[in-house]
């Protein structure tokens, strides 16, 4: 606006003095008008956090007026979280559970078992956070991969399940002391609720917050337009470039989570072995269900469903979602040719439109 007035100016001292206040007076009025129109529709830019925490990547975008402590805020979550679920932190709760020093429980912790003995039964067993021996043996933790035999498998599944702990008075028990947990499927979603729940607490409806790839979405933008969000095209090799969408969801008030075994394996003697684990089999995943995208009211749901549906595969998954349409999906597959397939569950539409 301030390049148009001078340019008017400019031209204004061309004309004859006679002319020029009253001329000046108009464009004055003029530019005053376009400055409060212009004003009163310009859409107020979002507030922007990004960093790094639990492991991975976090970019969080809001619209606020008093962001104050909004920042420390978060970082408390992150850190309250770690303390309780994190395996790589020493002191933290998980690690003296899986210690067998039973510690005294904290409500991070209760609350997402709770959730993970909700969705160990809700798949039949596919979502299982009792796996952390198998995980651990496989190598997933290091760097370390190993291949093992049906013996050690067999034996590592005797002290897997969910069936095999209990929660009582703030106290974790375990049939056998070698089980190990892993809330590694579905922490980082609890996290982007536990943030959700800290900005709405504040007054704080319109946002985003995406902690390695789990995402929640609140209300829509102040333009009115609801979030939009890319479903990843998968990726032939781990090196290929990655960031390109093979679909766009938007989103109010909804969670979507991503999980796949196209990026996330290792290869010994040529044979790929996914770092998804079936709690059933104790073997790393094998079928053609490339990446599973879950849409749910909340990311929790979203961040267990979409690793126990890694699990199950595509012809299961398919028929879970057709008794709970509570949630969408979006299943990229490969069929029996080689060629990347796509399947969506019926509900999922909704969401393809601005």
């Amino acid at each position: 606006m301030k390049q148009k007035s001078l340019a008017y100016l400019s031209y204004l001292t061309l004309i004859h003095k006679s002319h020029y206040m009253r001329i000046y007076q108009y464009l004055l009025f003029g530019c005053l008008v376009l400055e409060l129109m212009s004003s009163c529709s310009k859409t107020p830019e979002p507030k922007i956090l990004d960093g790094s925490a639990q492991g991975t990547y976090y970019h969080i975008s809001f619209y606020a007026d008093d962001t104050l402590g909004v920042a420390n805020s978060i970082d408390s979550i992150f850190i309250a979280i770690d303390n309780s679920l994190s395996l790589w932190r020493e002191k933290s709760i998980i690690n003296a559970v899986n210690a067998n020093q039973d510690p005294i429980l904290d409500s991070i912790f209760i609350q997402n078992f709770i959730s993970a003995k909700k969705f160990y039964q809700l798949t039949d067993g596919a979502f299982d956070i009792t796996i952390g021996s198998l995980v651990k043996s496989y190598g997933f933790t290091t760097e370390k991969r190993k291949v093992l035999s049906e013996k050690q498998i067999d034996s590592l599944l005797k002290i897997s399940g969910m069936d095999k702990i209990s929660l009582q008075d703030s106290h974790l028990y375990k049939k056998y002391p070698e089980i190990q947990l892993d809330f590694n499927a579905i922490a980082q979603g609890y996290t982007s609720d536990a943030i959700a729940k800290l900005f709405r607490k504040r007054g704080i409806d319109s946002f985003v917050i995406d902690v390695g790839g789990e995402v929640m979405c609140g209300n829509e933008k102040p333009n009115g337009k609801a979030w939009s969000v890319g479903i990843e095209r998968p990726t032939e090799t781990k090196d290929e470039q990655i960031g390109k969408s093979i679909a766009q969801v938007y989103l109010k008030n909804h969670a979507i989570v991503t999980s796949g075994n196209y990026r996330k394996y290792y290869i010994v003697n040529g044979v790929k072995y996914s770092h998804t684990i079936d709690p059933k089999t104790g073997h790393p995943v094998q079928h053609n269900l490339l990446s599973a995208s879950v849409i749910a009211s909340d990311a929790t749901s979203a961040d267990a469903l979409a690793t126990a549906f890694m699990v199950m595969g595509l012809e299961k998954t398919q028929k879970f979602l057709q008794s709970h349409s509570e949630y969408a999906a979006y299943l990229i597959y490969s069929d029996k040719n080689g060629q990347m397939k796509t399947w969506q569950s019926p509900n999922f539409g909704q969401y393809l439109n601005k």
